[in-house]
């Protein structure tokens, strides 16, 4: 690891969060949970496995990072799974939009990484179509990745039972670059 805290945007049951955490006791993980019954069954799993390196956080991302973290505060952010809101009266829902990622981005420390994961195609493209158009991040796939590719990853509970019922899983990487321009507003 790299150094730098990692965050992950609705950790769900938790599985990729606490088999990280207990891997590396030495690093902060910071876990943004919107559903507050998935925050309260969260809780006991933590303290089962006695994991002292988790701040989690019940609340929305896009409030939550703006309000108490520091820009550049995190080596690595996951974001896997998150609800594709798939009815087009639904669309303002989607959480990977340009908006939303390029906030992720402004958190991550130059050389950080932001991964993604979605077993949906059409709401994979259009969160690398959004991720791309932002200067600040570089694609580290072509244009998606292998889960091997990803640090340390653990597939969740989930994830496992899309794959068994024959969903694809795509995988998106991407780096946070410091941009070329001297005259940059970019504070990293």
């Amino acid at each position: 690891m790299d150094g730098g805290d990692v965050l992950e945007i609705g950790p769900g049951r938790g599985d990729l969060l606490l088999d990280l955490a207990e891997a590396m006791p030495a690093t902060r993980f910071v876990a943004i949970e919107i559903g507050k019954k998935r925050y309260f069954k969260l809780i006991p799993r933590i303290e089962k496995r006695a994991l002292n390196n988790i701040q989690l956080i019940c609340g929305d991302a896009r409030i939550v990072l703006t309000n108490h973290f520091s820009q550049g505060a995190f080596s690595k952010i996951y974001v896997l799974f998150p609800d594709p809101w798939p009815k087009s009266r639904h669309a303002l829902n989607r959480l990977l939009n340009a908006e939303f990622i390029e906030l992720l981005s402004r958190f991550l420390t130059i050389g950080g990484d932001l991964y993604m994961a979605t077993d949906v195609d059409w709401y994979a493209e259009w969160a690398m179509t959004n991720a791309e158009s932002l200067p600040l991040l570089e694609n580290m796939g072509n244009p998606f990745v292998d889960a091997s590719d990803m640090f340390s990853y653990v597939p969740t509970f989930f994830e496992q039972k899309w794959r068994a019922e024959g969903r694809s899983i795509y995988y998106l990487w991407f780096r946070r670059v410091k941009l070329a321009s001297p005259s940059s507003t970019d504070p990293l």
